[in-house]
């Protein structure tokens, strides 16, 4: 959203003004001032979009009804705020998956087992359990019928995964990933 201001006040007026040190300097403290003030709209007007929002995430989550957590990252304080805005309306499986894709960040699949009464979540774009489950958890169950169980599924780095991509501890060291690296991306 950042505009370029690389034209400076003194652009806009004739050329024998860059030679009267008053008037150069006044014009030179003006653009500065103009800079911070565009930079200031600029960044308002980022406030207006769930996606960019960094200090008036907290407006997003009071509108949506969440109660604001300083230690959640902004991308997790995002994700609730999209999956709130998303949580209205019809209950269907895509609406669940919407709003699971929202605070999850990522994919997931939404299988309805009607004869048992559960629905199944099922994370498919990454391994590991997502960092802001719980948030996903009391969104669903606060959208799901609650004669409906939840239940979730997760992809883990299982040994055969591991050992299909490295063949020796000497791969393994090679990578210089840590072993947390290695086993949320199962590569």
């Amino acid at each position: 959203m950042s505009m370029p201001y690389d034209r400076r006040l003194l652009d806009y007026v004739p050329s024998y003004y860059e030679e009267l040190l008053e008037s150069s300097e006044l014009l030179n403290a003006e653009d500065a001032e103009f800079a911070r003030l565009n930079a200031n709209i600029d960044d308002l007007l980022l406030q207006f979009n769930v996606s960019t929002a960094t200090w008036g995430l907290w407006e997003w989550e009071r509108i949506c009804g969440i109660a604001s957590d300083a230690n959640k990252t902004l991308g997790e304080r995002r994700s609730n705020v999209k999956a709130r805005l998303r949580g209205y309306g019809v209950v269907t499986k895509q609406h669940i998956k919407n709003v699971a894709d929202g605070y999850y960040g990522g994919e997931t699949e939404v299988t309805e087992r009607f004869s048992e009464y559960i629905i199944v979540i099922k994370f498919t774009s990454s391994y590991g359990i997502p960092s802001n489950l719980s948030d996903l958890q009391a969104i669903l169950r606060e959208i799901i019928p609650a004669h409906l169980a939840i239940e979730y599924e997760f992809k883990f780095v299982t040994y055969g995964i591991f050992k299909s991509s490295y063949a020796t501890y000497n791969d393994v060291v090679a990578t210089t990933f840590s072993y947390n690296e290695l086993i949320t991306n199962g590569e």
